[in-house]
């Protein structure tokens, strides 16, 4: 979280969440608080439904890229993907907008997912396989989306914050940012045809979905970008090894896990061999943009996850370490 941004806030909370509270239809002592990162996240309940209010300030997302976000969620709710409905409020707007001084917040809200959270359960192959499908499902509908405007279309890959390698890695460290600017540089020369390119939710990582009674529920499309599919297929792969429970040299456990991944997906995309060969570079991706974050957040001040992620991992990222040993072709 941006702490101009945490400051505005704190600084105006109470006329803030009053505003946010009433423009849709409720009162500020039914707020509580869940979390922060790049948004102030609530949950609320209204009409004995549970509902997510989301605050964000201006400097993380502009209303056009907040007003994209939501029009793909109602565009994959359309599909039949299993996604949080956006909730409109009770001006019928997608999102609102509350001015505090010379800046301003928007406020938009969500269904709550069904169910409970995949962190703490056991990965069937089932429940893998229903979440390859849903992601084959978004790729294969996005593949058909146009946003209602031209300028509320979600950013490319190359514009998210963490591409930006020489101004959040230090030149302390001139062998990582080598191999970072060598990875972006081979992403440049990728092809992005309408197969293999386009809006993608970009953090389909078990945190980032609900399971209730097998289904699975997809939330939280706040890095919904362009960029490649095979880019969203590696991401649950690298959260999985990540998890503490997982060796994360077990490349047994990559080999099931994709293959059940993949025939999820399969039921509903195509994946060409020539993406799959391209999965280590992505993971490679991943782990620098992740390294990225961490950079920016400070490192002096994480969590037990990120400490463990951050051990060794500038090592990792000199040496071309590959994130698992594994060929992904015969997937």
């Amino acid at each position: 979280m941006d702490l101009r941004s945490e400051q505005i806030f704190s600084d105006n909370s109470e006329y803030i969440l009053k505003e946010a509270a009433g423009r849709y239809g409720i009162s500020c002592e039914n707020l509580k608080r869940l979390g922060s990162f790049e948004s102030f996240v609530y949950e609320y309940e209204k009409e004995n439904k549970v509902y997510i209010l989301k605050i964000t300030h201006s400097i993380h997302r502009t209303a056009a890229l907040i007003q994209g976000e939501l029009e793909w969620v109602n565009y994959l709710a359309a599909g039949e993907v299993a996604v949080t409905r956006v909730v409109h409020s009770i001006n019928k707007r997608l999102f609102e907008r509350i001015e505090v001084d010379s800046s301003f917040f928007l406020v938009y809200s969500f269904e709550k997912a069904p169910g409970q959270s995949a962190r703490g359960m056991k990965w069937s192959k089932g429940l893998i396989e229903n979440w390859g499908q849903t992601l084959g499902r978004m790729h294969r509908l996005t593949k058909s989306f146009i946003p209602s405007q031209p300028e509320f279309r979600r950013f490319q890959w190359y514009e998210d914050y963490t591409m930006d390698i020489d101004k959040y890695i230090p030149s302390t460290q001139p062998r990582v940012l080598e191999k970072c600017r060598r990875l972006k540089e081979d992403l440049y020369t990728l092809p992005t045809d309408g197969d293999a390119y386009g809006l993608i939710h970009c953090d389909l990582q078990h945190g980032n979905f609900f399971i209730d009674d097998g289904r699975i529920t997809v939330f939280d499309f706040d890095d919904c970008q362009y960029h490649w599919f095979a880019f969203d297929i590696a991401i649950p792969l690298f959260y999985v090894l990540r998890h503490k429970s997982i060796d994360s040299k077990d490349a047994v456990f990559a080999r099931n896990f994709m293959s059940s991944f993949l025939d999820g997906y399969r039921r509903e995309n195509k994946i060409e061999k020539f993406w799959l060969e391209r999965i280590p570079l992505f993971l490679k991706v991943r782990e620098m943009q992740l390294y990225i974050i961490l950079l920016a957040e400070n490192a002096g001040n994480l969590n037990d996850w990120c400490r463990r992620f951050m051990n060794g991992r500038r090592e990792s990222i000199e040496n071309e370490s590959p994130i698992i040993d594994l060929d992904f072709t015969n997937l």
